[in-house]
């Protein structure tokens, strides 16, 4: 009888050691700051994927540092090498999955994976994206694309 209760209390202390480091990863509550960009981010694809180029670049910053995997340069690009490079593709749908989002004052790193198809297929990609909030709006001054598949 004294076995089979420890051997219980072992498994049922490992079920609750599991759960408290899963929960973290899979289950931390955003701030309110965390969803805004969030949701900014949904947004931004949205507006991609009704083929609205304008909609997508509204909050990147004129001044920002672009990096999608498809460029041909080597090195990031403005925001106008950017929007030449968007302006043929046309994407048709996109499903996002946050991975974190970090803010450390009005800086905010964003990173997450996208599964989207284009004209040319359905791509798999990693973003790691950095935002930074002036005049109350969280602006992309930075990102990185990589594509998985």
């Amino acid at each position: 009888m004294k076995k089979a209760s420890k051997k219980m209390w072992v498994i049922l202390l490992l079920i609750i050691g599991v759960a408290f480091i899963e929960i973290p990863a899979y289950g931390e509550e955003w701030t309110a700051v965390q969803k805004e960009i969030w949701e900014l981010e949904e947004a931004r694809w949205k507006a991609l994927t009704q083929r609205d180029l304008e909609g997508f670049l509204k909050y990147h910053h004129e001044e920002g540092a672009f990096w999608p995997y498809w460029s041909l340069t080597g090195e990031p690009l403005n925001l106008a090498k950017f929007k030449e490079f968007l302006l043929p593709i046309e994407f048709y749908s996109a499903e996002l999955k946050p991975l974190s989002i970090k803010v450390f004052g009005n800086v905010a790193i964003v990173q997450y994976t996208c599964k989207y198809s284009t004209m040319g297929g359905n791509v798999h990609s990693r973003f790691t994206q950095i935002r930074m909030k002036q005049n109350g709006i969280w602006q992309v001054i930075g990102n990185m694309l990589y594509k998985t598949n």
